[in-house]
């Protein structure tokens, strides 16, 4: 997986900063978490043959027709994420958590003389984007100053747009560049300490309807409509440091020496829209499920605050000041994004009465997401999806051993979800190793637990130098993810 720092950039011939939206963007709102329901993670997520709770409203609707009480459920889920990040020779760990309610919903059957016909509505938390990296270390080749300043020739401009350009420049306006040949031109461009702390945090929310219905002995067909909303918000403060006084000199004259440049960038977005669910579902009582899934596109519309904050200090000068200058721009954007369709087969198998082995195998093909857009940039986005992307097969399986004397059920599962980006290696696909029990309360009470610990590698480019990246971190990261759920059957 791939990564770029988020935030404003200079747009050229003189508009104001805004921020872009990237392919990384639409990646980031097509993917699910881990799921819904504690027993569904403990078997790895492998659901969609199983079907057989309030959850399969999420994984598969179909299997909803199996229920023939009433049921209640809800969930709670902890995500513990840590980042260990190698940059320039230095390891620095970044850890966040987050808490959540993962699920509330009923299941409504209807009275049937055969077969069955089966309701449920509810709330899902189907994705969480809490994350957090930190990294330090000196780079002895580039600085972020040079990326922000546009290659133009301000000989070019109309004066009303030279204006509005280095009005809306940030190195500029913080006395980090001056203009020299009709280019505005830094001398800070390597051997500074860069450090860097990015928090992202929020998540996507779906708000289900779903049924199913017995269409002949041992079949069902399902679907289930939601209606998705959630927030999303990223964080980033960004600091290089003259650490060793190497600038002897700063681009005005009546300054003191370049000293340090922060710069944070925020972003807030808020995310609505929709899709749905098809499900097939097919039994042989005590000997095999099979279950199939289409999952539309969500069609999403995403309104977007965003902000850049930048400040620069200076040694003290002849006089012996200290000066600091600083400047702050915030935007706002709305934009539509439309994420793949997703087709999963999933099976169940019986051995005995007391071990079940399950297994799904998902298809996305991510090169399917795009940007509604007529805007050039974005269109410029929707090809950039078209070249970096893949298809992927992802898979989920797990096993479910039950204790009958002592009312338990024992649980384990894996699931890999390999990376869409083409050209990744192996190391960079998602693993997740889940184990977890059920545990009869009551007659008709059960508390499920389940539990998945992630880990995968992934890089971030900071910032570019031309088309080359001048600012990489290398990060191995590491997640705990735990579902309680309790389910009332009446």
């Amino acid at each position: 997986m791939k990564k770029i720092f988020l935030g404003c950039v200079a747009v050229l011939f003189g508009t104001v900063s805004v921020k872009a939206q990237f392919a990384e963007d639409v990646l980031r709102f097509s993917q699910f978490g881990l799921g819904v329901g504690a027993s569904s993670l403990a078997v790895g997520n492998a659901s969609v043959g199983q079907a057989d709770d309030y959850s399969a409203l999420f994984w598969n609707p179909a299997g909803l027709s199996q229920l023939k009480s009433y049921e209640f459920s809800v969930g709670a889920s902890y995500l513990d994420y840590g980042n260990t990040t190698r940059f320039l020779g230095t390891r620095t760990q970044g850890s966040q958590s987050a808490l959540n309610l993962n699920s509330l919903g009923l299941v409504y059957p209807v009275p049937t003389v055969r077969g069955g016909l089966t309701f449920a509505f509810g709330f899902n938390r189907v994705a969480n984007y809490t994350t957090k990296t930190e990294f330090t270390g000196y780079n002895t080749s580039s600085s972020i100053v040079p990326s922000l300043i546009p290659d133009v020739d301000l000989s070019t401009l109309s004066q009303s747009s030279r204006d509005e350009l280095l009005d809306n420049n940030i190195p500029y306006q913080l006395y980090l560049a001056d203009i020299s040949g009709n280019r505005l031109v830094t001398s800070i461009t390597k051997d500074v300490q860069q450090t860097a702390v990015i928090r992202e945090a929020g998540g996507m929310n779906h708000w289900s309807f779903g049924g199913a219905i017995d269409v002949a002995k041992d079949l069902s067909l399902g679907a289930a409509i939601s209606l998705v909303s959630g927030s999303y918000s990223y964080d980033r403060e960004y600091t290089e440091t003259d650490l060793f006084n190497n600038y002897q000199k700063a681009p005005a004259d009546t300054l003191g020496l370049f000293d340090r440049f922060r710069f944070v960038s925020t972003i807030n977005s808020d995310l609505n829209g929709f899709n749905a669910v098809f499900g097939f579902h097919y039994r042989k009582q005590g000997k095999f499920k099979i279950g199939f899934t289409v999952r539309t596109p969500t069609y999403y519309t995403i309104e977007e605050t965003f902000s850049d904050e930048a400040e620069s200090w200076f040694d003290p000068n002849l006089n012996g000041t200290i000066d600091q200058f600083d400047i702050a721009f915030d935007e706002k954007t709305e934009y539509k994004i439309v994420t793949p369709v997703v087709v999963t087969l999933g099976g169940m198998v019986q051995f005995r009465d007391w071990l079940v082995l399950s297994g799904d195998l998902e298809y996305t093909d991510w090169r399917d997401m795009r940007f509604v857009t007529s805007r050039s940039a974005l269109e410029f986005e929707n090809r950039v999806i078209q070249g970096i992307y893949r298809p992927t097969f992802s898979f989920r399986g797990g096993m479910e051993v039950t204790l009958w004397h002592y009312g338990v059920k024992l649980r384990g599962g894996f699931q890999l979800k390999p990376s869409p980006y083409e050209g990744d290696p192996p190391e960079f696909d998602q693993q997740y190793y889940s184990a977890g029990a059920g545990l009869q309360l009551e007659e008709n009470v059960w508390l499920d637990a389940g539990y998945a610990f992630g880990i995968w590698k992934t890089f971030r480019d900071n910032y570019y130098s031309g088309s080359t990246s001048g600012s990489r971190t290398n990060e191995h990261v590491k997640t705990h993810n735990a579902v309680v759920t309790l389910k009332f059957r009446f």
